[in-house]
């Protein structure tokens, strides 16, 4: 294949849970005909008898920086000195401008430049030019400030945005080939970011799913007693499941009770098992932790109504999947989420932070089976519609095209 087909991702964490629709997007893109190599900054999220078939293959094909040892990785950077003691130097005092004077802030950014120095070794290895990153942008910022390549990234949400001087976003803009974004919430942040010469480098190329991976479920009897509620989240401050928690509360002293099924694990899960039962709903509550897919679908069998508390976020794939599963779902106005969900067509949104709200949108659906039955429906129209995996990925390979080859047409056969 042409050299000019191949293509790096760098990914901060591959595979991992939470980040299975990159896993996706890659064998997808390798489908269309594009020669994908992937380096992951920290191993796999599970240990490899927890991997899916797929992530196994990916785990496999896929370069390691934290897998290496430290004497390899110092060996690599004398190399990389003793080649082009310039560069070298050049790479490094911009990382340490970048870091400022914090003495947390440089020992962070150092171990930064080691990494870069390593995937800028291999991506020469390989023959390869350019280097799209996920969650790991600024290493892919100093490789490329200290070797000859260009490079993307792309933007999903909350971390990336919430503080764009820590996370140097202005800069990452202003050296980036292009900028995707999956929502256009997300780009118009980005806007704010930087100049308005700038602005054309921004690039809203939305995510998806496989609708048919996520068939829509079997009811349960309108007249289930407790309603089964599911949230699926990093559990930490940001998420808001606290708010939940409180509107699950609120809903047993209306003679509503719910069971409450949270996915996910993070720095808040004690204080979020003591807060429920501060609130008298320990028994009402299970903290299910991580889960592999197959418990996770299993939950998803189960669940009456889908609800997302958070405070900050993109576009979250749990959403495509609880809709493309006919679950309706109740999320919070903000960010890219209005996007996905058309209030009381799709789903139900509520004003963030309003735990009243919440509350009541939660209630709403719960005292009409024939609305979320048709919010259900409906929501698996939407996803169909503008959120199949296939098709957004097809858009995104031709992003690429033109981006990085200059092509107009789709991807290669």
């Amino acid at each position: 294949m042409n050299s000019k087909s191949k293509l790096l991702y760098l990914i901060g964490q591959f595979p991992a849970i939470n980040h299975g629709y990159l896993l996706a997007e890659i064998r997808h893109l390798r489908r269309l005909g594009f020669d994908i190599d992937v380096i992951s900054v920290s191993p796999p999220d599970r240990p490899v008898t927890e991997l899916t078939e797929a992530e196994r293959e990916e785990a496999a094909r896929t370069y390691c920086v934290k897998s290496l040892s430290a004497a390899r990785i110092a060996l690599l950077h004398a190399a990389e000195f003793l080649r082009s003691p310039w560069r070298y130097f050049r790479g490094l005092m911009f990382t340490l401008g970048l870091a400022g004077i914090a003495p947390r802030r440089v020992l962070y950014h150092l171990a930064y430049f080691a990494e870069a120095v390593v995937v800028g070794r291999r991506m020469r290895d390989l023959g390869i030019a350019h280097v799209h990153a996920s969650f790991s942008a600024t290493v892919a910022l100093i490789a490329a400030k200290t070797f000859p390549l260009t490079w993307s990234f792309g933007v999903y949400g909350f971390g990336e945005l919430h503080d764009p001087v820590a996370t140097h976003l202005t800069e990452r803009i202003q050296s980036a080939r292009f900028v995707r974004s999956i929502s256009l919430h997300g780009r118009g942040h980005l806007m704010l970011s930087c100049e308005r010469s700038q602005w054309p480098k921004l690039l809203y190329s939305p995510l998806g799913i496989d609708a048919s991976e996520f068939p829509p479920k079997g009811k349960r009897p309108p007249d289930s007693s407790p309603a089964r509620l599911l949230c699926v989240g990093r559990l930490s401050q940001e998420k808001g499941q606290s708010l939940l928690l409180e509107a699950v509360a609120s809903l047993a002293a209306q003679a509503h009770p719910v069971q409450l099924h949270i996915v996910g694990d993070g720095p808040d899960r004690r204080w979020l098992e003591n807060y429920a039962n501060q609130l008298g709903m320990s028994a009402n509550v299970v903290f299910e932790g991580w889960v592999d897919q197959n418990r996770l679908m299993a939950l998803y069998s189960e669940t009456d109504i889908f609800v997302l508390p958070s405070l900050a976020e993109g576009i979250p794939m749990v959403l495509m999947e609880a809709m493309a599963l006919e679950i309706p779902c109740v999320a919070p106005r903000i960010s890219g989420i209005p996007e996905l969900i058309e209030h009381r067509v799709d789903g139900l949104l509520f004003a963030v932070a309003d735990v009243d709200d919440l509350t009541q949108s939660i209630r709403t659906l719960l005292d009409s089976p024939e609305l979320r039955q048709r919010i259900g429906r409906q929501a698996r129209e939407k996803v169909l519609r503008e959120y199949d995996m296939a098709s957004n990925t097809a858009r995104f390979a031709a992003v690429l095209e033109k981006q990085l080859y200059g092509e107009q047409s789709g991807a290669r056969q």
